[in-house]
């Protein structure tokens, strides 16, 4: 399973005390090899390394340099907020369920995003090769006033996503959908060599040319899967559809848009073992001081 079931967990979850033993036995947590002041062994009392050395005594918290260094909630709490983010569940239902203020979890759910996206990979964003189809698309992600008529406000997204069975994908927010634009984040994205497949907006012509790239289109006014060709932009638009069920209007704006697309990206790397991802983001994770 991606995400293990609750019940699983649940000695993790609540019981404080085998929640940090979990995090020592997955290397979240780590015992120092010796003393930082003397360089004698230290041993461990409740949430403290001590050192043996009776003239030092200095102590340590058994969070240091750790995710948990700065956490304010017990470990058990702040695991048990994470695996709900992993599973998408309602701000209002963890906070009824934890009992936690929306401020403790919206900041906790923030504090998630950010430790996730930390751990991708330029190469993540990157996708296509020789011979590979990468469909191209602009998706316009705004709001309704008073959640009617026409979107006023927003951010425009370009993304592309291969025609494989992993169907890799990148989505960048843009300013504008100007040539230059577009073909800054296409290069910078899609390796050379790949068949990429667009509508005719203007911005994409060139690409072939400078970018030594295969560019095939469809003419949307006419049809959406070109007749003679077969190509289509149609998996791109399952993409956009299936991003924009996973991002709430509120967060479609260009202050937090960005973490919620790399959160998508993370996800999407990560969909066969979410769990796995999740405590691999912690353990490679801290705050150092």
């Amino acid at each position: 399973m991606s995400i293990p079931s609750l019940k699983s967990l649940k000695d993790i979850f609540f019981d404080e005390q085998k929640c940090i033993d979990f995090l020592f036995e997955n290397n979240i947590l780590y015992k120092p090899q010796s003393c930082l002041r003397c360089g004698s062994s230290l041993y461990r009392e409740d949430k403290l390394f001590r050192c043996v050395n009776r003239q030092c005594r200095k102590s340590m918290s058994i969070f240091k340099d750790s995710f948990f260094a700065k956490n304010h909630l017990k470990s058990s709490d702040t695991m048990l907020i994470g695996y709900f983010w992993l599973c998408k569940t309602k701000y209002t239902s963890i906070n009824y369920i934890t009992g936690h203020s929306s401020n403790t979890i919206t900041n906790y759910m923030n504090f998630f995003r950010e430790l996730v996206i930390d751990t991708l990979e330029d190469d993540d964003c990157m996708i296509g090769g020789v011979n590979i189809v990468v469909e191209i698309d602009e998706s316009k992600f705004g709001r309704r006033k008073y959640h009617r008529g026409r979107m006023i406000e927003g951010v425009w997204v370009v993304g592309g996503i291969e025609k494989t069975d992993e169907k890799r994908c990148f989505v960048k927010v843009v300013q504008d959908r100007t040539a230059e634009t577009l073909h800054d984040i296409i290069s910078r994205n899609v390796l050379p060599g790949s068949i990429v497949h667009t509508d005719l907006w203007r911005g994409y012509r060139g690409i072939e040319q400078e970018l030594n790239m295969i560019h095939r289109t469809v003419n949307h006014s006419e049809n959406f899967i070109d007749p003679d060709t077969g190509v289509h932009t149609n998996t791109i638009e399952g993409l956009w559809n299936g991003i924009k069920i996973q991002i709430p209007p509120r967060n479609r704006n260009k202050d937090t848009i960005t973490n919620h697309l790399f959160e998508f990206i993370w996800r999407k790397k990560n969909k066969n073992d979410l769990w796995g991802g999740f405590l691999s983001a912690l353990k490679t994770t801290g705050y150092f001081n």
